[in-house]
Formats: C-alpha cells, sequence, structure tokens
C-alpha cells in the first residue's frame, strides 16, 4: 500500500470528507484580512470583532470551524470542489486533499490531535504563510493590487486594463472586500498577528513571509530580531523575495538570515525567488526587475550558505526564452548546491496563459526542446523533470475553443498594447516572434 493509500485509509476513520490542512495549514493576507487554508479554496474575511478577543482568528475564523464542522461529519464544503472532482473522477485518484494531509511535517504528525479536537476549538496550526502588506517595487504582468502597491498606484493612475473583464479593477477588488491597507496605516489584522505571534511559534513548524515585497516592509526585520533574542530551533524559516530591491537591504537580510542559522536560532532557512523568462523578455513580464542584478543577488544568497527555489510561472509570455532562462538557472545549479526550482502553469489572467500560442511547429518545439534539456540534465531532480513534463503535456493536450481562443486574443492585444503604453514599453521589440498576437 503507498503512503497516499495509507493516508486516505487513515482519514476515512474520521470522515470521507476530512483533511488536515483545515486544521493545520493556514495563509493569511495581513494586508487586507484575509486567510484561508489550502491554495485551491478563495480566500475569506476574517472578522475584526473575532480578533479583540481571540488574535489565532487569524486562523480559526467562525467561517474556517464550521467548515471543519462539515469535514467532521462527512460534509463536502462546496469551497473544497476541487478535490471533490478529482475523487469522483472515475479510476484511481488522490486529490490534494490527500496529499497534503500526508505531509510529514506539519499534516500527519498532528492526526491524533486534531482528530480528537472538537470543531470549535482553537488550533494552533503547524504551517503558516503570512504578508505583512502588500509594499512591493514591482509590476509583474499577472499580479495584482492586492499584492503590488505599484500595480495599485499604476490603476489608482490610469484606472483598470481594457480586456473584457477589467483586469486588476478596483472596484471589483473593495466589492469583494480586498482592498489593502497602505503601509503608513494602522492595521489591526498586523497587529493581531503581534498578540499570537508568542503562542503560535511555540509548535510552528514552518513560516514563510511572502508580500508584497518582504524585504521591504519593517515586520520581516521585527521578526528576524524576534528569532534571534527568542530562538524557535524546530522552526523552519521561508521567505519570498524578488530579488530585485537595493544590493544592500539584501545584504542586510543575508547577514541577518546567517546569523540566525549559525547560531541555530531556526531549523533552517530558504529563501523563495521568482523569475519566469530570459533577458529583457523577463523585465518586461516582471517590470521592476533587472535580469542580471537577479542573477547576481541569486549568487550571493548561495554564498550566504542559505538555500535558494526559483519560482517560474509559466505563461505565454515566458516560453520563447525559457530555455535560455533554464540554462542560466542550470548554470547556478552547476556552481552552488542547494538550487532547486519548481515550475508552475500560470491560470490567471487567461489571456496569458499558454494555451494561447499556436499549435504549430515552432511553439511545440519550444516545449519539447525545454523537456529534453531538462531530462537530459544530470542536475535535474525528478520534481524538476516533473514540473517541466507537465507544462509541455499540458500545452500539447489542451486547447481553447474557437470563441476562448478569439476573446483570450483580444484581451492579451489591449492588455500589451496598454502596458507598452502606462510603462513606455515596446512589446513587438521585445517579443518579435510575437507578431502572431499584435496582428490586427
Amino acid at each position: 500500500m503507498s503512503k497516499l493509500d495509507e493516508t486516505k485509509q487513515k482519514l476515512d476513520t474520521i470522515s470521507p470528507t476530512f483533511c488536515l490542512a483545515k486544521w493545520q495549514q493556514v495563509t493569511i493576507h495581513l494586508q487586507n484580512g484575509h486567510t484561508h487554508s489550502c491554495h485551491h479554496p478563495q480566500t475569506h474575511k476574517i472578522p475584526i470583532d473575532e480578533l479583540e478577543y481571540n488574535p489565532s482568528a487569524l486562523h480559526n475564523t467562525s467561517y474556517k470551524k464550521l467548515i471543519r464542522k462539515q469535514m467532521l461529519d462527512g460534509e463536502r464544503p462546496k469551497e473544497c470542489n476541487y478535490c471533490w472532482s478529482v475523487e469522483d473522477t472515475e479510476g484511481s485518484h488522490h486529490s490534494d486533499r490527500i496529499k497534503k494531509s500526508s505531509n510529514s511535517t506539519w499534516a500527519m504528525p498532528y492526526f491524533d490531535r486534531v482528530s480528537k479536537s472538537k470543531w470549535q476549538d482553537n488550533i494552533q496550526p503547524a504551517q503558516v504563510e503570512v504578508s505583512f502588506g502588500n509594499v512591493c517595487n514591482m509590476k509583474c504582468v499577472y499580479c495584482s493590487p492586492v499584492f503590488s502597491s505599484e500595480w495599485w498606484s499604476e490603476v489608482k493612475n490610469h484606472g483598470s486594463y481594457p480586456t473584457q473583464d477589467n483586469y486588476n479593477n478596483l472596484e471589483w477588488i473593495a466589492e469583494t472586500d480586498r482592498t489593502p491597507y497602505l503601509n503608513r496605516e494602522e492595521n489591526p489584522y498586523v497587529d493581531a498577528w503581534w498578540k499570537w505571534w508568542p503562542e503560535l511559534k511555540i509548535e510552528l513548524k514552518t513560516l514563510r513571509i511572502t508580500g508584497g515585497e518582504p524585504l521591504l516592509n519593517k515586520n520581516t526585520f521585527k521578526l528576524l530580531d524576534d528569532l534571534e533574542h527568542d530562538p524557535q530551533p524546530h522552526l523552519t524559516l521561508e521567505i519570498n523575495t524578488n530579488l530585485s530591491i537595493a544590493t544592500e537591504t539584501i545584504i542586510k537580510a543575508l547577514n541577518h538570515l546567517k546569523k540566525l542559522k549559525k547560531e541555530g536560532c531556526v531549523k533552517d532557512i530558504l529563501i523563495h525567488t521568482s523569475c519566469d523568462a530570459f533577458g529583457d523578455q523577463a523585465e518586461y513580464i516582471r517590470e521592476g526587475m533587472h535580469y542580471d542584478n537577479w542573477l547576481t543577488h541569486c549568487e550571493m544568497v548561495r554564498r550566504s550558505g542559505i538555500s535558494l527555489h526559483i519560482m517560474v510561472t509559466a505563461n505565454m509570455l515566458s516560453i520563447d526564452t525559457m530555455l535560455s532562462f533554464m540554462k542560466d538557472i542550470y548554470r547556478l545549479k552547476h556552481v552552488y548546491k542547494g538550487v532547486t526550482y519548481g515550475v508552475s502553469i500560470l491560470h490567471s489572467p487567461r489571456f496569458l496563459n499558454v494555451l494561447n500560442l499556436p499549435k504549430n511547429e515552432y511553439w511545440t518545439n519550444k516545449f519539447k526542446e525545454l523537456d529534453a534539456f531538462v531530462k537530459q540534465n544530470e542536475l535535474t531532480d525528478i520534481n524538476e523533470f516533473n514540473y517541466v513534463e507537465r507544462l509541455k503535456n499540458y500545452f500539447l493536450e489542451n486547447t481553447w475553443t474557437k470563441a476562448e481562443a478569439e476573446k483570450m486574443r483580444k484581451d492579451a492585444v489591449d492588455f500589451l498594447a496598454e502596458i507598452d503604453r502606462r510603462r513606455n514599453k515596446n512589446f513587438a521589440n521585445t517579443f518579435p516572434v510575437y507578431n502572431f498576437l499584435i496582428q490586427k
């Protein structure tokens, strides 16, 4: 019996809908007071009045407790439909409910404690991802004003983009109660975090700080100071950073992290950073990036003794030079141990999805060449190969309908023209092989 089969069998002793992620894992967006456990369900608002007497309501909201009750009672919460659709598919399939619950760090070790708890109980999660704010120096084309202050300022000044869904519309963000607090404003959710932190850190196994750009937020350095003065040697600390800020700020952060690691204040440290393409195409996708500086900063991270994971978001604009970019990643992997990468497929906004590329020989070969390079390289681990193989198969095996394709193309053309106008860019010069897209 496989590990996943064993996990399912054990979960079924509680109920056929039980999932440990709903108790043991949480992502908290303090910039607007939203939270969710597992990345599939939409976030929901944390009621401020619940925080007044229970700061752990950053995780243990009344809404989430009711979802836990449904799971304990064998009901299927609607917000978890992604997993139910997988489990209802014919054949043998393991949904993310099973995969996440099998995690040996933050999930399965807590099975007995969670299964014996009451649905009303406040639970201390073992894995937390937290964003202290949306302050960021970049405007990646697939990001949002919720996560980037630069995006917020641009849309505030110029309006939403002229796509059919008004991409990054501030009114829609307000309607869904996701408007972020400004960096200079008092934020009750950040206040609640610091009230909860002394209790939370005692059992916390993994803490991942994201943003915005966390190295531009004072709360990140406040937390590093706290870990130095009150070590948590059981804790793995992870930080998402674009590594495209001032070198002096990166050096300051690395010196702090090196000290935490050397003195055993934490169990381990990992930096996550992002890039999706090579050179000026990467800089177009991730406005505010300087590609060569980013590579230099990646080397600085590894020379400091901190492990580095590169997150690649595969989108329509990244494929043309992704192989060249991947060769730079492998040069890093060759020189420095402790460099890994992962590839996710961009699904939102849909007009930047890779399925907008033509199914012709040129683009098909791009995916196959990338796949072959990764497969043949001795530095590739199985997870990295699976990521790239999945990307290739996704492109080759899926397609838009004719109506979808035309809608996506129109939105992409309008979006990119507006990017050029607002940001003084030139898409045609940066992406010359994409003329098929912008031709009217």
